[in-house]
């Protein structure tokens, strides 16, 4: 039945796009209106349209960003084939490009205009589950290039890079624009927001300002029935940006950008199933909220000489963040464990070679009462990085425009830290006590990049375009710890600190050839290499062999079509591929399971197909279309000389955890014109996604399904040139779509969803 729901829901283009097809004379009478606007991007480092740009990159416009509604990733990212996000909670936020997901450095690229932005790595060295959401308010459009990307950006692209591009400061003219939207979710709270953008020229023609600020209350709707506490997920927002522009001459532009978001989450968005019928409920015996508060600056100066444009960024960056979870049932399920007993009377793990005595009956309900003491608990980690980000690179063209070329350097530097205690929670209230430790150890990581690369595209005859390119890189890593107060309970023992170093160095490659085969019909083949960096593992315990863990790479075998037809009224495009991965940096348990690191074992295969359509059939009215199937196993045993196999280790054949093998979206856009220039709107978006689990072998314990799901929002409203006034409802259906499921030893089965339908409305007004 899952896989019928997935076909038919992948069928939803196809069946739209014939419909179309069927009404072609009709589409060939309208008026030029209909035709579908060319999208300028940036992905190649230089500009060229979504069509004629020879690798598979989806726009995301301002105009599609206020259509959805769009505040921040989770508003569109059903709308791109093949993207994927993971967790809705500030620190809580992975990105999957083409089922590319592992634990480890970011297998996604995310840039605010010329700043990549990384996570921490924490204490698991998972800096990808930690990816920034800025407001996308006054963004100008959102590039998601799929495949690897690791000549133009580098590593953490192996999967893909998606791109946030901020509309800039214009000196040429006043404007300025103002947003609000209120809502109420269904069986929660209600929510707002206030959003104001004023650009402002100081010098006509050479210097401008231009400001953002924005608040946001999301509405919460999990519920902790232990804790008699309603809507514990309810989310705060603010921030701003002021950007300054000077054009001192025509050939020569400088931005300046600061940018400020902080951000916090009341309590978790996890919820329990098992307590009942009712959805959205917890027993959580600890209020763990969790936050982040971001501070971006940058200066990117571009100066167009005859021969080449030579471009010049560098970006700083200080985040931090605050991650809680309630860390009660990992207490509890050690709570009479022997061997813990043990050390916890002698006050430490036995000197190597020997053991301690054996806890006598009295010891062990001591420890037990202590461990007792200590429940509920809390896992409360502040965590932050900074980092500082430069590139300087050129490009231009030569022989009449038969040569495009790009070439440039790059270098960060990277301090990230992480603060990781067990706090005591207060048993009536939940509230965590961050100065009554149970346990306290620190990890930092310290990181540097270089790279040189660059890419040359050749056109040996008119229609045929060739490239290459090439990144060589460089990094070094450190990563250093120490347990400053010991968790008998979980047994981790203070101890000297520790250091490690990795490094590595090599080359990635891109080749690919473009053939226009019309000035409509584009068709492209590429082939190229992604890479992330190792590291080193800080876990108390841990064997000296599991320390240090090796860079993987992938290759992205792949070929595509872009196309449009009946005067581009349709715009169709298309790609298959085919990704081989090798030496994969997996997460695997220590041997008590109280912490997780990395290491590398198994190779795989990821095999898919995506498209996407958008169709103007008539004027005024607009249909989109986006399928995706992805078909992602393992080709070799998640083993090596360190890892044993057990019920959870992935073995040759098991699909991808948390990798749905079909998604897709569909949507429809109606205008007309009502008296003068009022017109009126309606809309309609659906999504779906289809089923995945949370781990590898189906027949492991904690093996648990999610997902096959689609959802609805409508919209509908009134607008006039420069102001609008719409009703929304989201999750039209109020369908209970589970993002994730997961369950472990001593923790019942929890999941995260999409939020309940909620109803609201949105004015706006630009000036």
């Amino acid at each position: 039945m899952m896989q019928f729901r997935g076909l038919r829901a992948l069928a939803l283009g196809a069946t739209a796009l014939s419909s179309l097809m069927a009404s072609q004379a009709l589409a060939q009478q309208a008026s030029d209106g209909a035709t579908i606007e060319e999208v300028v991007v940036t992905a190649l480092k230089r500009s060229t349209t979504v069509q004629t740009t020879p690798i598979s990159v989806s726009a995301v416009t301002e105009k599609s960003l206020q259509a959805l509604g769009a505040s921040g990733i989770q508003d569109y990212f059903r709308t791109v084939p093949n993207l994927q996000v993971d967790g809705n909670s500030p620190t809580s936020r992975r990105l999957t490009l083409r089922g590319v997901r592992s634990a480890g450095e970011a297998t996604v690229g995310l840039y605010y205009d010329e700043t990549p932005l990384t996570g921490p790595a924490g204490t698991t060295a998972d800096a990808s589950s930690t990816s920034a959401d800025v407001n996308l308010f006054d963004a100008e459009r959102i590039e998601v290039l799929r495949g690897p990307q690791g000549t133009l950006y580098g590593s953490g692209s192996m999967g893909g890079t998606l791109r946030v591009i901020l509309n800039k400061p214009d000196s040429s003219r006043y404007a300025g624009a103002v947003e609000a939207q209120g809502n109420s979710v269904k069986g929660g709270s209600n929510g707002y927001s206030v959003k104001g953008m004023v650009n402002v020229p100081l010098i006509e023609d050479k210097l401008a300002a231009r400001l953002v600020l924005y608040k946001t209350e999301g509405g919460g709707y999990v519920d902790d029935v232990l804790l008699k506490k309603k809507d514990i997920n309810d989310q705060h927002s603010s921030g701003g940006r002021l950007m300054l522009g000077f054009t001192p001459t025509e050939n020569l532009t400088i931005n300046a950008t600061g940018l400020y978001q902080k951000t916090m989450l009341d309590g978790q968005n996890t919820w329990y199933p098992a307590l009942g019928k009712e959805a959205y409920s917890t027993n959580a015996r600890v209020i763990a909220p969790t936050s982040d508060n971001l501070r971006l600056y940058n200066v990117t100066g571009k100066w167009d000489l005859d021969f080449a444009t030579i471009t010049a960024t560098s970006s700083y960056y200080k985040w931090t963040l605050l991650r809680n979870s309630d860390y009660s049932p990992t207490l509890s399920g050690s709570r009479a464990n022997a061997t813990a007993c043990r050390n916890w009377v002698a006050g430490g793990p036995a000197p190597t070679g020997s053991t301690n005595p054996a806890c006598t009956a009295a010891q062990l309900s001591a420890f037990t009462a202590y461990a007792d003491s200590r429940i509920p608990g809390a896992l409360y980690q502040p965590m932050g990085l900074t980092s500082w980000n430069h590139e300087l690179r050129a490009n231009g063209s030569l022989f009449d425009d038969k040569v495009d070329w790009t070439a440039g350097v790059y270098l960060e530097k990277r301090d990230d830290y992480i603060e990781s205690k067990v706090a005591k929670g207060d048993a009536a209230t939940g509230i965590i006590n961050p100065n009554d430790l149970t346990a306290w150890r620190h990890v930092g990581t310290e990181t540097k990049q270089t790279a040189f690369f660059g890419e040359v595209s050749y056109k040996p005859v008119e229609k045929l375009t060739l490239t290459g390119g090439l990144r060589r890189f460089k990094y070094d890593k450190t990563v250093s710890g120490q347990v400053l107060i010991s968790n008998f309970i979980t047994q981790s023992y203070v101890g000297p600190a520790a250091e490690v170093d990795a490094s590595a160095d090599g080359w990635v490659s891109k080749l690919n050839a473009s053939y226009q085969v019309t000035s409509d019909i584009m068709v492209y083949t590429v082939a190229a290499k992604g890479f992330r960096p190792g590291g080193a593992n800080n876990v108390p315990g841990l064997a000296s062999a599991l320390l240090a863990y090796q860079p993987d790479s992938l290759w992205n075998y792949e070929g595509g079509v872009k196309s449009q037809w009946f005067d581009r009224r349709l715009t169709l495009n298309a790609a298959a591929y085919q990704i081989d991965w090798s030496n994969m940096q997996i997460s695997a348990t220590s041997a008590n399971g109280a912490f997780s690191y990395l290491t590398n074992a198994g190779k795989a295969k990821i095999k898919g197909f995506e498209i996407e359509a958008t169709a103007r059939p008539i004027q005024g009215l607009t249909i989109s279309g986006t399928a995706a199937v992805v078909d992602a196993k393992l080709t070799e045993d998640q083993a090596n000389s360190t890892i044993l196999i057990t019920g959870s280790t992935g073995l040759r054949g098991d699909k991808f955890p948390n990798v749905a093998k079909y998604s897709g979206s569909a949507s429809v856009e109606y205008t007309w014109p009502i008296q003068g220039e009022l017109n009126g709107l309606v809309r309609a978006d659906y999504a779906y996604v289809g089923e995945s689990a949370s781990q590898f072998r189906p027949t492991y314990v904690y093996y648990e399904k999610q997902g096959d799901y689609g959802y609805a929002n409508v919209r509908a409203g009134v607008e006039g040139a420069d102001w609008g006034a719409y009703l929304f409802v989201n999750n039209l259906t109020d369908e209970v779509g589970l993002m994730s499921v997961t369950s472990a030893v001593n923790n019942p089965k929890q999941v995260v969803s999409i939020a309940p339908r909620t109803a609201g409305f949105q004015v706006r007004k630009r000036f």
